[in-house]
């Protein structure tokens, strides 16, 4: 039997971070990752490729809405590939959800598959809850309170950057939706082996009450839910782009993202070749907050352009495309607020 995680957690709580962690470990190395994206294009992927051969990718549709049959169709393809490889067998599979996906259709569909209960057994759901904007995200959005709710172990991330204070309401928050599970503190995924190898029943018994408790029903999750929509309000956007840019023009572009959209950005994610001394580089943004980036050591793939997603709600596709310009501003005292003083920089 195959154990399968189901990591979940809200836009940029640190999934990404965590398991790319774990898979740095000797005890990754018989795990293969299946990753769920939101948008059309996906990057998280490509981050794990470079320390795991079975990386598989769901794109372009939410997993608790749209694609939950080529997920089924993606585990029975896994059980096999091992073997067919000469490998060892894998012995854990861990799928990483989108940041607004609801866990329990995702549960519901996979532990109800008699052909996929054969070879796989649920391991444990993980929840990350990001220290800083966590409350903010439980108190404002559904999905974020689901992910919670079901989690054996729920993760809070990014704890060097909150108050004790912050930290210490957050835990209370999160213990009365949650009273079950086991909570861990993890900074830049530096726990990651522990929350990854604790051991859990196959099925655990304090899911059952909020399986009962389910807001929405998975029937009526695959109608209201589309592959570039969630929850009615929430889009994404995605776009290529050859630009190589500079710090300057990064920083400018965040810089008119952020005064443009304001709490309406929830998160934006691109992987860009730079001119810079890391010529590789994944930029993260959370809200309105720019995280540290993650530079990779080769371009991932053979397609040799740069690519930017992001999530929120009222996003303006015209005005993204047209925001793009600032990526090639080179002058750092420009710093334009709207299009017409972006236009104004050139």
């Amino acid at each position: 039997m195959i154990a399968f995680d189901l990591l979940t957690g809200f836009l940029g709580s640190g999934k990404t971070t965590l398991l790319n962690s774990f898979l740095r470990l000797q005890a990754g190395a018989d795990t293969a990752v299946i990753v769920n994206e939101f948008g059309a294009i996906g990057l998280d992927q490509l981050i794990y490729q470079e320390f795991s051969q079975d990386v598989y990718l769901l794109d372009n549709g939410c997993l608790c809405c749209t694609v939950t049959h080529s997920l089924r169709e993606t585990l029975l393809e896994i059980k096999n590939v091992a073997n067919q490889l000469g490998r060892a067998p894998l012995r854990r599979v861990v799928i990483e959800t989108t940041g607004l996906a609801d866990p329990l259709p995702v549960l519901h569909a996979l532990l109800g598959d008699k052909t996929l209960m054969q070879h796989f057994r649920l391991g444990q759901v993980i929840t990350t809850v990001d220290a800083v904007q966590g409350a903010q995200q439980l108190a404002h959005h559904a999905e974020s309170r689901r992910q919670a709710s079901v989690a054996e172990h729920l993760v809070i991330t990014k704890t060097d950057m909150a108050e004790p204070a912050q930290l210490q309401a957050l835990r209370a928050q999160l213990h009365h939706i949650n009273p079950l599970a086991q909570v861990t503190e993890s900074v830049a995924g530096a726990a990651a082996l522990s929350i990854f190898s604790t051991a859990v029943d196959a099925h655990p018994l304090h899911l059952l009450p909020h399986v009962g408790h389910s807001e929405h029903t998975h029937s009526q999750h695959t109608h209201t839910h589309t592959a570039h929509t969630h929850a009615s309000d929430v889009g994404t956007w995605s776009v290529f782009t050859d630009v190589r840019p500079t710090w300057v023009g990064i920083s400018a572009w965040w810089h008119l993202l952020v005064q443009h959209f304001g709490d309406q950005l929830l998160r934006c994610k691109g992987l860009l070749p730079m001119n810079d001394v890391h010529p590789v580089v994944l930029i993260q943004g959370v809200g309105k907050v720019f995280h540290s980036p993650t530079y990779l050591a080769q371009w991932p793939d053979s397609d040799p352009r740069g690519r930017i997603v992001c999530i929120g709600t009222g996003l303006d596709p015209a005005w993204l495309q047209a925001s793009l310009r600032a990526l090639a501003l080179t002058e750092a005292s420009c710093r334009p607020r709207n299009l017409l003083e972006l236009n104004a920089c050139f």
